[in-house]
């Protein structure tokens, strides 16, 4: 049974804490059999730190973060059906990183489970959302979105539709922005949950972002460039053509769900960033077959980019019309981070 702060669907990470100690991952100490929790009972919805670490119930049970014991790194351990396309999908392009344009999550191990074949388990490098902390110009924010296209571009020509190319499948190497780390299952603390509110780096003040596609689980690997599929996948729910009945084109969805992630995430958060609204509008169109393809979006974005004054990519822009989907972290109270 599930200890006093376990979740139930928790309980997968304490049965195998031992198994993976030994294959060189450590988990957080309230994943071992033998932790005595805090407290009796779990508080982890708590308004306000301090959270004790062992009452922090994660909300993504297949997904935790480890240390690796052979240097230190934080990664992530998600579980991957093995009947699906996701790992081999991920197998095959991760073989391709010659291709500049490949932002597919880096798959760094794969773990084969003693007790079960309907599972493995990635590890995978810790990744934070892709919009946060917040864009400060249209500059960072045009080269989030080449990278996420040129990633879609590599995925389609490849033959892959990822079918959930939504805001929260688009993340960024955190390693510069939050140099003290972040806790995985509540972001928004620190690693240890005892701070609410993290330190970091202004997206100025660092190398530009590298974005990254995640969460291949809904994703196919198709025979070739025009196949059609069907299904009712994606968090993104207003896709107009999705039918378990009717075939449909699922690059082009693939177009829709990010060119709605330009709209909801940027053009209707930011002051400032109008230009992009034609791109989104394009991507979104009802009738698929009027959507653009990948590689026609980025010549659009091209064309886009090219009209605009020098000045305009340098100028300050910052969230005026965020909802609570998009929780950007707390600013610094201290400047620690240079």
């Amino acid at each position: 049974m599930p200890g006093p702060n376990i979740g139930k669907l928790e309980q997968f990470w304490v049965d195998h804490h031992a198994f993976l100690e030994r294959r060189g991952y450590r988990l957080r100490p309230r994943f071992d059999p033998a932790h005595v929790p805090t407290r009796e009972s779990v508080k982890w919805y708590q308004p306000t730190p301090p959270f004790p670490e062992d009452e922090i119930i994660s909300l993504r049970p297949a997904v935790l973060d480890a240390v690796r014991i052979v240097d230190g790194l934080t990664v992530v351990l998600r579980k991957a059906a093995t009947w699906s396309d996701e790992v081999p999908i991920l197998r095959r392009l991760n073989e391709l990183q010659s291709d500049p344009r490949n932002r597919i999550v880096p798959v760094l191990d794969l773990i084969l489970l003693p007790d079960s074949d309907e599972h493995v388990l990635l590890v995978l490098p810790l990744l934070h959302d892709y919009f946060d902390p917040p864009f400060t110009s249209p500059e960072q924010v045009i080269d989030a979105v080449t990278q996420l296209l040129e990633a879609m571009q590599f995925l389609h020509e490849h033959d892959v539709a990822h079918r959930d190319f939504c805001t929260y499948n688009l993340m960024l190497d955190p390693s510069e922005l939050f140099p003290e780390g972040f806790h995985v299952a509540l972001p928004r603390l620190s690693p240890d949950g005892q701070t609410f509110g993290l330190n970091f780096r202004n997206r100025a003040d660092v190398s530009p972002a590298q974005y990254f596609v995640i969460d291949f689980g809904l994703a196919t690997q198709l025979p070739y460039r025009n196949s059609w599929a069907t299904g009712v996948f994606g968090a993104d729910k207003t896709v107009p053509e999705l039918s378990w009945e009717t075939p449909y084109n699922p690059y082009k969805v693939d177009i829709y769900q990010f060119g709605s992630v330009i709209m909801c995430d940027m053009v209707e958060v930011y002051n400032g960033l109008e230009f992009l609204r034609p791109l989104a509008e394009e991507m979104t169109q009802t009738d698929p077959n009027r959507r653009p393809d990948v590689d026609a979006s980025l010549a659009r974005l091209q064309e886009i980019v090219r009209h605009l004054p020098a000045a305009e990519l340098q100028r300050d822009i910052w969230p005026v019309n965020y909802t609570p989907m998009l929780s950007f972290t707390s600013r610094p109270r201290r400047d620690c981070c240079g």
